[in-house]
């Protein structure tokens, strides 16, 4: 069996115990691809059971998928969890550097990985000037607290901390303005990241683009606002609002790009 093969294998049965024992299940956490590979199973025993993803906070890249039985009447997961916080498997973590270091996203991630912890327990981590917040699994979030205490030479101390401390903050994304021939993904694309449309195509074909989470092959798919394009490798772009058109029938666009 393929690595993806098995995933789903995993997730199906993961999706059979919660319907079979009428309780909450879930998996580590998923990549867009890993996500695209699960979307079959969406529809599978959805009278009993719903397929929820869940990151910590709205803008989530790196989620879990949750398997919830029916008998719950809730369609948002967050406020299932914010109503039942004992439910939530995701913990957030806050990590404060010292003020004479500068750290990226890479660095952070290199220190976690470094404490033999597995890529699949950690969600997103948000970095800032004052540190980084780090989405885990509450079973790893312990570890992570006693052992944790220096990203490379720059000490660190571990806390717990509220997921709002993420859904309120405006400084993890950009605003930036920009002029398409058509709502075409390959043309958005390109006026998003900065690149030819022929460098769009090409990332398409190459599995490289996600829409809302699903990996597609289509450089015609059309948008509308409110879809998240992911470039794996170069970052995340939402299409946030259609300002208007230009007399030579050009479409401007608000786009937010996530840092």
């Amino acid at each position: 069996m393929t690595d993806d093969e098995i995933l789903l294998s995993h997730a199906r049965d993961l999706k059979t115990r919660s319907a079979d024992n009428s309780m909450l299940t879930h998996t580590a956490f998923l990549d867009l691809h890993q996500r695209t590979v699960l979307k079959p199973l969406e529809k599978e025993q959805s009278r009993y059971v719903r397929t929820f993803y869940f990151g910590g906070y709205q803008d989530a890249e790196r989620t879990i998928a949750v398997f919830l039985p029916s008998f719950y009447e809730e369609t948002d997961i967050s406020m299932f969890f914010a109503a039942q916080p004992e439910e939530n498997p995701l913990c957030l973590l806050r990590l404060d550097k010292d003020a004479f270091h500068t750290l990226s996203h890479r660095d952070y991630l290199g220190a976690l990985m470094g404490l033999g912890i597995k890529r699949e327990l950690l969600g997103d981590i948000v970095t800032d000037d004052g540190g980084a917040y780090v989405v885990c699994l509450k079973t790893a979030a312990a570890f992570l607290k006693e052992h944790l205490t220096s990203v490379g030479r720059a000490s660190v101390t571990v806390r717990e901390a509220d997921f709002s401390a993420l859904t309120a903050r405006s400084d993890l994304f950009e605003e930036r303005f920009a002029s398409v021939a058509s709502l075409r993904l390959d043309s958005v694309l390109a006026a998003a990241f900065s690149m030819s449309r022929t460098k769009a195509v090409e990332a398409i074909a190459a599995g490289q683009v996600f829409v809302n989470a699903v990996q597609t092959d289509k450089p015609d798919q059309k948008l509308a606002v409110g879809d998240k394009l992911v470039l794996r490798g170069k970052g995340k772009v939402l299409l946030y609002d259609v300002t208007g058109e230009s007399r030579k029938g050009r479409t401007h666009l608000l786009l937010r790009r996530y840092k």
